[in-house]
């Protein structure tokens, strides 16, 4: 058997999340979408006609998002009824996980 090629450096990268999406206004777009969600309470829509407006006037039309895009920055943070910020809840430990087993 051949051995398998050695992946380049790049693909290595590749497998994170990607880039951050800088807005208009200078403020990563995750962090927009959150902090108008969570601490200020706008609808998801609301936010997304808020990002689409801002980047038109920026010139950057071509760069406009889908609901899609808000729905997956919020929705991981919905645990029941309640909405809590994920960046400010603690993820659980492998620890907890394997004591329940």
């Amino acid at each position: 058997m051949a051995k398998a090629a050695a992946k380049p450096a790049a693909t290595e990268e590749a497998k994170g999340q990607g880039r951050a999406v800088i807005l208009p206004n200078g403020q990563k777009r995750v962090d927009f979408i959150r902090d108008r969600y969570y601490n200020d309470g706008v609808k998801r829509g609301d936010i997304r006609r808020e990002i689409n407006e801002m980047l038109e006037k920026a010139d950057r039309a071509d760069e406009q998002i889908p609901y899609q895009i808000v729905f997956a920055s919020t929705k991981t943070g919905e645990i029941g009824v309640a909405k809590t910020d994920p960046r400010n809840v603690e993820k659980p430990k492998a620890e907890a996980k394997a004591a329940k087993k």
